[in-house]
């Protein structure tokens, strides 16, 4: 029996565009971000899903709503696929950081497992808490396919996971906004795949610049 997990990173936010941290900061999409979710839907519009699960937050719910539009399911609300939560980082640029927390910065983009954000979590509290849920998600679904609309975060750890890396490997992963990715449990294996695709958006792009 095997679990197929197709996991999207929600559009894009004011904290994306202005390239600020961003958790649990419950920030709506912009146009571009609405735009790229229903690129997203029409992407997704003749798979066969079984499920959607998304997180709590405005961001992921507009954009598993748009998904949803094409398949009349019951979307499923987890807080535990939110992003990580970014504490004292929340809503600040990089520079912003450097200035205040230069050295934990500085580890934070070399060993990222080492640190804790300042009031806020580390990659490990953020990989316990999608592993249990990515755990009880497939396991409740055998056999079937599930959609998971969520955050950068979370889908670096599965994809991590999934290819065999440590925590400190955070930075080989690229999740874009309205990226997909699919990943397939097997026997307690799992085996990437699509990565990060993107095409949907690039060619949505092209049409609209002839």
């Amino acid at each position: 029996m095997s679990t197929t997990l197709i996991l999207i990173r929600h559009g894009e936010t004011p904290y994306n565009r202005d390239r600020r941290y961003q958790g649990h900061k419950d920030t709506p999409l912009t146009r571009k971000g609405k735009r790229q979710a229903k690129e997203v839907a029409i992407r997704l519009r003749n798979e066969s899903l079984d499920a959607i699960y998304s997180s709590d937050l405005k961001r992921t719910r507009y954009t598993a709503k748009v998904i949803n539009g094409y398949h009349s399911l019951k979307i499923n609300i987890l807080p535990e696929l939110r992003e990580i939560d970014f504490g004292d980082w929340e809503g600040r640029t990089h520079d912003e950081i450097q200035r205040e927390w230069r050295g934990l910065l500085d580890e934070w983009e070399r060993e990222p497992s080492k640190i804790k954000i300042p009031r806020g979590e580390s990659i490990k509290d953020l990989a316990e808490r999608i592993r249990s849920t990515i755990k009880k998600i497939v396991s409740n679904h055998r056999d079937q396919r599930v959609a998971i609309i969520t955050h950068g975060g979370p889908i670096r750890i599965i994809l991590m996971d999934a290819l065999g890396l440590g925590l400190d490997d955070w930075w080989k992963t690229i999740t874009s906004n309205g990226g997909i990715s699919i990943i397939e449990y097997q026997s307690k294996r799992a085996k990437v795949l699509l990565q990060n695709d993107t095409f949907h958006l690039e060619i949505s792009k092209k049409i609209r610049n002839l």
